[in-house]
């Protein structure tokens, strides 16, 4: 399976507080659902992961750190 784009500053911005780890994580780092799913079972996902009921979910706040994304998309 092929990466998909990455997600735009502003799209990253727009997340809800806690994201789905796919697509909105994976996509947001522009790598694969399968490669998300690798870097999660090896414990090298780049932000915390947090399990929620069956799902995994992200917070924007840690994806928007790793990414270095300022509060302003213009900016960038």
């Amino acid at each position: 399976m092929t990466a998909r784009r990455a997600l735009t500053p502003a799209e990253v911005l727009a997340l809800p507080a806690m994201a789905d780890l796919v697509p909105d994580a994976v996509d947001a780092l522009g790598v694969s659902r399968d490669t998300g799913y690798s870097l999660v079972r090896t414990g090298e996902f780049p932000v915390p992961v947090v399990p929620v009921g069956r799902r995994l979910k992200v917070r924007r706040a840690d994806l928007i750190a790793f990414l270095r994304i300022t509060e302003d998309p213009d900016a960038q």
